[in-house]
């Protein structure tokens, strides 16, 4: 240690103090005493020494079920401390405490199981802070708060949603949980109501009777719904969740209640589970609720959320120090406005709405939910009339769409709800989420299927409606969808994977189609979080080595990034890439269209096997296999080698031209932050990257796309450096830049793979230095050396173009699309020879009368495909008649302007 106190001695002092404190078990504080010791000689543990005892204390006795064994007997014994105590004893705030503890997992080598009980606990303790505030605005609206007994009702019905809370495994779900805290609101209301407690409910509250404090006032036989009063009288965007919220009281609260008057926790009439407020029972009830609170915090050893009662909550968190560092979660949540906003992804965000302000994290549940309710207003959980028709006029029978459709569908209905069971959600609620996912996938379905059959009408819908790979990645996506907008953290992405049993690599392809049919749909939150899911996709899930596209690249080599470009690809005269976004078709293509037309209807195909061919591919010559087995490198990685590599498919293509597309805007984002304009030197990490993705493609093996990028930037700004222009950034600064990014993790430099596991040694992760040195350097010195002397210009392999960020005007042959309702771009002037069947405007050239053409076109009316109502003006009349007889692509653009028109 850096400190003359911090030696052994202390060390065993402090924790034989701590020990005696909590009551350990004495062969189990030795064992931990020990532990620590030789973990502390190989780690320079820097801050105070007794917040990381504790926090190797808590990992300790989280993992002694498996670890801790006494000297007396060989029997596993666990070891319970309270959270609370022990934090106060180390003088280790909360906030403190989460971001300690992910550094000692990491030091420690603690299993993911437990980093993901401590990332489930941070979480838990953001939503509660979340509802704590919720909690504190309606009560204050319902109850008075001038004497000691509703101040005694506020901790009541605060230890009451507490208690039944900690019976739900999914305690970290917002939405579920802020239902059960109006739940507990409604039950303490009827009770105070029912008794006829004037002196507990705020005589101001528009929820009352008119008559409420006459003496003449008769109790209705039962008691009055609090929620669907709060739903009819408050403005609150909250309370559009009050119909969920019916049903976890009536099914999942209650039960619960039930079982607290059997157990004795709570007393009063059992039957019509009231009197939990008479004066013989009040005291006693709190008491009890009291009591079987810290038997259960103590037991699961989690932070008391008695805390949030106090008014300077926030000070004993920790979060007053402008010091402390905060975890994104906890940050957001305590912001000055309330609102917790997950960081917008980079990619994606010409699809995101317009933002809406001000909203609070529970607020925003509820706007999500209330754009999903919109949205499947009279859906039902089958195939609607409207796609059973364009199935039967297309030649697909009945029978083939239950076979195809219908019965899979079914399938995965029953392995969601199954998963949704072991959260010990009730059948009520397991039967609404399978309804909303399965009313989602069939109106999503509907959506691409049509746009599907416009873009090619040759194409069997029966084919379509056979990819199985496709259609349980669109009802994963679905599903997705549904458990962010009801909050469920619990099955988090990405968990959807391991329910369906599918592949990261397919379930990228269908995220942008989704994206695409519900962008102007559901909420800005909604989308935003399908963008980051398929930015993590794509920066690391599709790499872990059971991923099928390693399968794909032993066919194909990987493509460059110009060579997957939308002006250099060669099937774009052929419409079969489409832009922005390709369809279905491309994304699922196999590598050889014949081939699978040969083994349609065998039963040997593999899911994900796509068999979607149009006729412009179907004579493509399938070409012999000539790949060899990957060969294992120093490092442990496979090396993809191939003697004649095919060219990649389309699939492949469409999935690099994302991939890339999310390195460079990483790379751009990165180099603007350390202040790197040159675009040369940019180049120059691009060409660094991008050779490293297509010539050391095993590196990515189970890593990170950013891990490979951040090793880019350094290794090019060492060797560009020189005396006039000095661009050398070290390891420290690239890293603190790269944190303040979106989405951002540290878990990506702090614990990369290193070396896998073998049958003689273990898994080995380390820092990104040590990568760096271990892996990174031996497989690309050779190349990066060629910068040093500026060789590489000379050389046949130039310097990489830097591509076009999606979204930028020069990235599209059109440009960048200036309004999503009409056929209008921007881009900038790179040649003047112009299409003669496009209407332009260029800025500074042309006259003001191509402008009001334009103008004209698209504030005319289009009265149908193939004619028009007469424009107003004479130019913009025969502007439209020269557009509408010139190419037959702009009588599409005009079927659009249609469809965009009628739709305002």
């Amino acid at each position: 240690m850096s400190r003359s106190e911090d030696n052994e001695e202390n060390i065993i002092t402090k924790i034989d103090n701590l020990c005696s404190n909590l009551n350990i078990d004495p062969a189990f504080a030795r064992n931990f005493k020990n532990s620590f010791i030789e973990t502390n000689r190989q780690y320079t543990l820097d801050g105070d020494l007794l917040h990381w005892i504790g926090c190797a204390l808590y990992a300790a006795c989280h993992t002694s079920n498996s670890s801790g064994r006494s000297d007396s007997d060989s029997e596993d014994y666990t070891i319970n401390i309270s959270l609370t105590n022990l934090l106060r004893l180390c003088n280790l705030k909360l906030i403190q405490f989460f971001n300690k503890i992910k550094l000692w997992s990491d030091v420690a080598s603690m299993s993911e199981d437990f980093k993901k009980k401590m990332n489930d606990l941070e979480v838990k303790f953001v939503v509660t802070a979340m509802l704590s505030k919720k909690y504190r605005s309606i009560f204050q609206e319902i109850f008075t708060g001038s004497t000691s007994t509703s101040n005694t009702l506020f901790t009541f019905t605060w230890y009451l949603y507490i208690c039944v809370k900690g019976e739900f495994q999914n305690s970290d779900d917002l939405v579920d949980m802020y239902h059960l805290l109006l739940s507990s609101l409604d039950y303490v209301y009827a009770n105070a109501f029912m008794a006829r407690r004037t002196d507990l409910i705020n005589p101001n509250f528009k929820g009352l009777p008119s008559n409420w404090q006459s003496d003449d006032f008769e109790l209705p036989t039962n008691p009055p719904c609090l929620i669907s009063i709060l739903q009819e009288i408050m403005e609150d965007p909250t309370m559009k969740l009050a119909k969920e919220a019916l049903i976890m009281r009536e099914y999942s609260w209650t039960p619960v209640i039930k079982s607290f008057f059997d157990r004795k926790i709570l007393r009063g009439n059992k039957e019509q589970l009231m009197g939990i407020l008479n004066v013989g029972n009040f005291e006693a009830n709190i008491n009890s609720l009291k009591k079987h609170f810290e038997t259960h915090v103590f037991s699961i050893m989690e932070f008391d959320e008695r805390i949030f009662l106090n008014d300077d909550a926030k000070e004993q968190f920790g979060i007053m120090n402008r010091d402390e560092t905060m975890t994104p979660e906890v940050n957001s949540t305590f912001q000055s406005n309330g609102r917790a906003c997950p960081d917008t992804p980079l990619s994606g965000q010409r699809y995101l709405p317009q933002q809406e302000l001000f909203l609070s994290p529970v607020s925003e549940a509820a706007n999500s939910c209330a754009h999903l309710t919109s949205y499947l207003q009279g859906s039902k959980p089958q195939p609607s009339s409207t796609l059973l028709r364009l199935c039967s006029e297309c030649g697909v029978s009945e029978e083939s769409i239950i076979t195809n459709v219908i019965q899979p569908c079914n399938a995965w209905i029953t392995q969601f709800s199954n998963r949704l069971r072991e959260l010990d959600c009730s059948n009520e609620i397991i039967v609404y989420r399978c309804n909303r996912v399965t009313c989602l996938y069939f109106k999503i379905l509907e959506h691409i299927i049509t746009e599907e059959h416009k873009k090619k009408p040759q194409l069997s819908l029966q084919i379509l409606l056979s990819q199985d790979t496709y259609q349980l990645a669109l009802y994963a996506c679905c599903t997705e969808v549904i458990l962010h907008v009801y909050g469920v953290h619990s099955l988090r992405f990405p968990e959807v994977l391991n329910i369906y049993k599918l592949s990261a690599f397919h379930f990228y392809k269908i995220i942008e189609l989704v994206v695409q049919a519900v962008s102007d749909k559901l909420s800005r939150d909604t989308i935003k979080h399908l963008n980051t899911v398929e930015e993590l996709v794509l920066e690391s899930k599709v790499w872990k080595s059971d991923s099928p596209l390693w399968e794909q690249l032993q066919r194909a080599s990987v493509p460059s990034s110009a060579e997957v470009s939308l002006s250099e690809s060669p099937n774009r005269r052929n419409n079969l890439l489409q832009s922005p976004a390709s369809n279905v078709i491309d994304r699922f293509l196999v590598p050889s269209a014949e081939h699978a037309k040969k083994q349609l209807f065998r039963d040997n195909i593999k899911p994900g096997q796509s068999l979607l061919v149009s006729t412009n591919n179907i004579n493509v010559k399938e070409e012999p296999n000539t790949s060899q087995a990957g060969q294992s490198t120093s490092n442990g990685d496979l090396s993809i080698t191939s003697t004649t590599p095919k060219k990649p498919n389309n699939s492949l293509i469409l999935f690099f031209r994302k991939f890339y597309s999310l390195a460079v805007l990483r790379i751009n984002d990165l180099c603007k932050r350390l202040e790197l304009s040159d675009e040369e030197l940019k180049r120059k990490i691009w060409t660094c990257l991008e050779y490293s993705i297509m010539h050391q493609t095993q590196v990515l093996k189970d890593r990170h796309l950013d891990q490979l990028l951040l090793c880019a930037v350094y290794v090019i700004c060492k060797v560009s450096n020189t005396q006039s222009n000095r661009v050398e950034r070290t390891f420290a600064d690239i890293m603190r830049y790269y944190r303040q990014r979106p989405l951002a993790n540290n878990h990506v430099y702090r614990y990369v793979l290193i070396r896998r596991a073998t049958e003689t040694e273990p898994e080995k992760r380390a820092d990104l230095i040590t990568f760096y040195n271990a892996v990174y350097v031996p497989c690309m010195q050779n190349f990066v050396l060629r910068f040093a002397d500026g060789k590489l210009r000379n050389e046949a392999g130039m310097l990489s173009p830097l591509p076009a960020t999606r979204g930028d005007a020069a990235s599209s042959p059109l440009g960048l699309r200036v309004s999503e309702r009409h056929q209008l771009y921007v881009r900038p002037l790179t040649s003047t020879h112009l299409p003669s069947c496009q209407l332009t405007y260029r800025f500074s050239r042309s006259p003001a009368k191509d402008l009001h053409a334009i103008n004209s076109m698209v504030s005319s009316e289009v009265g149908g495909i193939g004619g028009m109502k007469r424009p107003t003006d004479t130019i913009g009349a025969d502007v439209l008649k020269r557009a509408r007889y010139s190419n037959p692509s702009v009588t599409r653009k005009l079927q659009g302007l249609m469809s965009d028109r009628q739709a305002v």
